[in-house]
């Protein structure tokens, strides 16, 4: 839809070298957006009253026209910006054999992740309160449940993949249709390399959480990663399936579960931080003199202010490192 073009150009801004190419896609997107809703609105029944069916059908194809035409140039502004990359087109090996091999990669690392996440359940947990095994429990109950749908959705991804080339190909080879859609073939890559890292940073850092060496909100982080890898195989496959494709809906079915079993997850965590608050709230502050109260409440300012300027930096450091990863990729 024009509103994803929308979004999309808007996170493609932050790779411009200069503000001169981020106005250059800005403005392509906002004339697509334009003529394309100057397209809808020239359908409407009052305005092609009095029109004979020759004229209308004008309509429609003069504007549709400008529609694609927009599109066509928005499209060759975003392609400036990616990367320029031969890995693909310069393959000496199978292209199959690699978009196989780095599926089975990330099926093996599920299955290891697996495997992990079981070892940890059955650990001795003497050490715990009653509460503490709640916890410990519904969390890994959760990241277990993530690793299945995960496990579910590379499965159907291969699939998926197995079925595009199969009816791209034609008469041509399987490495000689990877090369042919280099583009498309670095995302599949990319994007299973994406999943298999995402899902073993995921039971690294539940392991972290449970045995105290990270904080809950690293659990958030790397269960959110998990679903955007995921969304980003998925979209890989999306672009090249066919109209219909029951191997494509299971693979968007096994990305929602992903999704669902990844929310659950941070649901968990989000009730573990709450609980872990209000431990810390203890102090009664009615008690405080009015000076004491004053100086608490400054306090409290100078640290609000410090964090956001942290926060700020973060976010700023955070963007650069995706450009460079972008670039990488």
């Amino acid at each position: 839809s024009i509103a994803d073009v929308l979004s999309n150009t808007k996170g493609l801004t932050r790779l411009a070298t200069d503000d001169k190419k981020a106005d250059q896609l800005t403005n392509g997107a906002r004339q697509s957006a334009l003529s394309t809703v100057k397209f809808f609105r020239g359908l409407q029944s009052f305005r092609l009253d009095g029109m004979d069916p020759i004229q209308k059908t004008d309509v429609v194809i003069n504007s549709n026209n400008e529609v694609q035409m927009n599109l066509q140039k928005l499209n060759k502004l975003a392609d400036t910006f990616a990367p320029n990359s031969d890995k693909i087109t310069n393959n000496k090996g199978d292209l199959g054999d690699l978009v196989d091999s780095e599926l089975n990669k990330a099926a093996d690392a599920i299955s290891a992740a697996a495997a992990r996440l079981a070892k940890l359940k059955s650990k001795p947990k003497d050490q715990y309160s009653t509460y503490k095994l709640e916890i410990h429990d519904s969390i890994l109950d959760a990241a277990i449940a993530v690793t299945n749908a995960i496990a579910r959705l590379i499965k159907a991804a291969t699939v998926t993949q197995q079925e595009i080339v199969q009816a791209g190909r034609g008469s041509s080879s399987k490495t000689a249709f990877y090369k042919k859609n280099n583009r498309w073939t670095e995302g599949l890559i990319s994007a299973a390399k994406a999943v298999a890292t995402s899902t073993n940073t995921l039971i690294e850092t539940a392991d972290g959480v449970l045995s105290g060496r990270n904080s809950p909100e690293q659990l958030i982080v790397a269960s959110n990663n998990v679903a955007a890898s995921t969304a980003q195989l998925v979209a890989a496959s999306r672009v090249k399936a066919g109209f219909m494709s029951k191997s494509q809906e299971s693979l968007e079915e096994a990305s929602k579960a992903v999704g669902a079993a990844c929310r659950s997850l941070v649901r968990q965590v989000q009730s573990m931080i709450k609980d872990r608050d209000q431990d810390d709230e203890g102090e009664d502050y009615a008690k405080l003199g009015a000076h004491e109260f004053k100086v608490r409440e400054m306090e409290q300012q100078v640290e609000i202010l410090q964090l956001e300027n942290n926060l700020s930096a973060a976010r700023k450091r955070l963007g650069e490192m995706r450009k460079i990863s972008y670039l990488e990729e």
